[in-house]
């Protein structure tokens, strides 16, 4: 060996050194994998590093060999990220109190199922939803109503009571399924009156729900019936007039000639003869479904429904007030038998208003007013103590504090014989004088005067 090979440094023979270029990994690279930090100091960094492969793992080796590299001095190093807290701005861990309107009632039945109700205007089922269908029973008043959630949402898609009037029949083809009509449903809010369908996963479901169903239909009967007979009812007889003749235009089917037709309806006085029926609203006929509009509204008497055709159907009449739930139906044959026929249904009129009940006394008087001239009779002698008549005048010049005050004395002191009728959604309140105790009279009489209204 030369001495020329001797005397090399030992420095050729080692590995190149990092280059200075590489700047070290500082926090400013660190923090431009988050958007911070210059973009062109970390393409840099890639690029001298010589790893391609794009991996967290390639950078990490990459970051801790150009740290070794400067003697792993502490400054060089990528400060560790601060551990931040927010405090949240709502706790939900907190529990929050939701109310059903299902915390005084118990749960009688329950059964998964699917729910449909028929829309009129396109004749067919839609789907209302899937879930637990509920008998709920009120520990109170001990009614018990219909209840139905969808999954998930929990939303409501049926509400109503079991009523008396109810029928459950079984769905065509199917022995899963029953149907029935719900007059006052109120799962969207208002009242509303619907056909529904129900389906079960077998016959089983279906024949317990069936079982429970008709019981409450039975316990609920006994309820209702006691709460009508509190109710204050006026009665009239409703006229139906049907006329109907042939027309000259082509039979849709042979042998059955085309038709016109109408339906009116009309109120009976106490003499049997026709008066407009301004006790209603509106009233609504529901026809056949092959009409291309099967659902009429009429607003002005005689609420006439005038159509075409050549078949007979029964339809619906609902005929409404301005009661709350003021709706009475009755069921209509339509027939062609004769050219002209009528039908008689006697109507009740619950609760009515003073409204209502000055529309009804154009036909007649009430039988609450034949009641009350008795009352008048049989206490005729208070008129001779006091005047009636001047406690009447002397009674709406009170403020509506003194109002209330006397309302609550008759409340608490009225006897079997006093004549109270009491709306309150209407808000109204009425007493006949003369069918009150002496001794509220005297009451009343004193206040009315301290009042200085009467003298």
């Amino acid at each position: 060996m030369s001495a020329e090979n001797v005397e090399k440094p030992v420095e050729e023979v080692k590995p190149e050194a990092p280059k200075e270029s590489n700047p070290p990994v500082t926090s400013s690279s660190v923090f431009s994998m988050f958007g911070g930090g210059a973009k062109k100091d970390k393409k840099e960094t890639e690029e001298d590093r010589g790893d391609n492969s794009g991996s967290a793992k390639a950078q990490r080796e990459a970051a801790a060999a150009a740290a070794a590299s400067k003697g792993g001095d502490d400054d060089d190093q990528a400060p560790e990220s601060e551990d931040i807290h927010f405090e949240p701005v709502i706790h939900l861990t907190e529990k929050v109190e939701v109310k059903t309107n299902e915390e005084l009632e118990e749960q009688l039945f329950k059964m998964r199922a699917k729910l449909f109700k028929f829309v009129s205007e396109t004749k067919e089922w839609k789907e209302r939803g899937t879930g637990d269908i509920r008998l709920l029973k009120h520990r109170e008043n001990g009614k018990t109503r219909l209840v139905m959630r969808r999954d998930k949402t929990l939303k409501v898609c049926a509400n109503h009571y079991i009523v008396p009037e109810m029928k459950l029949s079984p769905n065509v083809g199917s022995d899963r399924s029953w149907v029935w009509n719900a007059a006052a449903d109120v799962s969207e809010g208002e009242p509303e009156a619907v056909t529904l369908a129900i389906r079960f996963a077998n016959s089983e479901n279906a024949n317990l729900f069936k079982d429970a169903f008709l019981k409450a239909q039975k316990d609920n009967t006994a309820l209702f019936g006691a709460a009508e007979s509190t109710e204050k009812k006026e009665e009239r007889k409703i006229k139906v007039v049907t006329e109907q003749h042939n027309i000259d235009k082509p039979a849709i089917n042979e042998g059955f000639p085309m038709k016109e037709w109408t339906v009116e309806i009309y109120i009976l006085d106490q003499d049997e003869k026709e008066k407009p029926a301004k006790c209603f609203t509106k009233v609504v006929y529901h026809l056949h479904p092959s009409f291309e509009n099967p659902v009429q509204t009429f607003l002005d008497p005689p609420f006439r429904c005038r159509n075409e055709g050549w078949g007979e159907f029964e339809m619906t009449i609902d005929m409404f007030t301005t009661e709350k739930g003021g709706k009475t139906s009755i069921q209509h044959d339509l027939n062609f038998t004769a050219s002209t026929y009528n039908n008689i249904h006697n109507v009740s009129f619950k609760n009515p208003s003073q409204a209502l009940q000055q529309i009804l006394r154009e036909t007649g008087p009430l039988p609450s007013d034949e009641e009350r001239k008795l009352k008048k009779a049989d206490g005729g002698k208070k008129k001779k103590t006091f005047d009636v008549e001047k406690m009447a005048d002397g009674l709406v010049k009170l403020s509506e504090e003194d109002l209330l005050q006397v309302i609550q004395m008759i409340h608490d002191n009225k006897d079997d014989a006093t004549y109270i009728q009491n709306n309150i959604d209407a808000g109204e309140f009425s007493v006949d004088l003369y069918t009150l105790p002496d001794s509220l009279m005297k009451m009343l009489w004193d206040f009315l005067v301290k009042a200085s209204v009467i003298s």
